[in-house]
């Protein structure tokens, strides 16, 4: 019906298992909230979209075997797991960021089962992780992963990524990076807050009688929440800025695979 020679089925199955590996690991397309159905049809549909696009040259030789299939598997399931780990960490460490906020302003004490992530986080984290969420697709970040995908298809032959130290040296630096972001992002909240247990500790120090305790929650709730909004009408620019770094690590994952 379709008239799809051998050759063709597989190096389309072998540009859907790359393009897998990549949207099941991409921030928000690689979260819960996508059904698993909807991952593997968005999967196929930009292999049916790549596919006239992928050079001859791009594998160079059919595998003569089932153990060389395999090899080759398991090699561009690495591509595309090593291209959407990269791409992850920086909305992690923006999400991790406003955890530390949360927990700070006393939202740690009642964690919420998120469905949509399948995880607990508080209250703050979830609102704030829907803002970025937001800002992500209406900045159109995520037509730079189309690129990516097709970058790595432009350069990494199949099968044959160049597995160099600098690799492995991206990789620690780019999970590092998480903890960075988070605390360069927290840290306006977070001073606010030390002040206001400072001032609330002088206070208890000066007039015993007054209960500092549980003037402490509502005192770190306003003043954490006060300067999180103010800060607000920066973060769009802050995430395309770091936006922008990741985006020249994974051009450098994809550099460092290619032969």
């Amino acid at each position: 019906m379709f008239n799809l020679s051998y050759d063709s089925a597989l190096i389309g199955f072998l540009i859907f298992i790359r393009i897998s590996g990549i949207l099941f690991t991409l921030p928000i397309f690689g979260d819960e909230p996508t059904p698993v159905r909807v991952r593997v049809l968005l999967s196929v549909g930009l292999s049916i979209v790549i596919f006239p696009i992928v050079m001859p040259e791009w594998m160079d030789a059919l595998p003569k075997s089932g153990l060389e299939l395999l090899f080759i598997v398991l090699k561009e399931l690495f591509i595309g797991l090593s291209i959407g780990f990269i791409s992850r960490l920086f909305f992690d460490g923006i999400v991790m960021a406003a955890s530390l906020v949360g927990y700070q302003m006393g939202f740690g004490i009642a964690n919420l089962l998120i469905p949509d992530a399948n995880i607990q986080m508080n209250s703050f984290t979830a609102m704030h992780r829907i803002f970025l969420m937001l800002i992500f697709l209406v900045l159109n970040f995520h037509h730079t992963y189309v690129e990516v995908l097709v970058d790595s298809f432009r350069l990494i032959p199949c099968g044959m990524p160049e597995l160099k130290g600098g690799l492995g040296e991206l990789f620690i630096y780019a999970t590092a990076s998480v903890f960075t972001v988070s605390v360069q992002l927290s840290a306006p909240v977070l001073v606010a807050l030390m002040f206001t247990m400072a001032a609330l500790g002088l206070i208890a120090r000066a007039v015993p009688q007054i209960n500092i305790f549980t003037m402490s929650f509502p005192t770190s709730f306003f003043i954490g929440l006060l300067v999180y909004v103010a800060s607000l009408p920066y973060f769009p620019e802050i995430v395309k800025t770091k936006f922008v770094e990741n985006s020249r690590d994974i051009g450098s994952a994809i550099g460092w695979m290619t032969p």
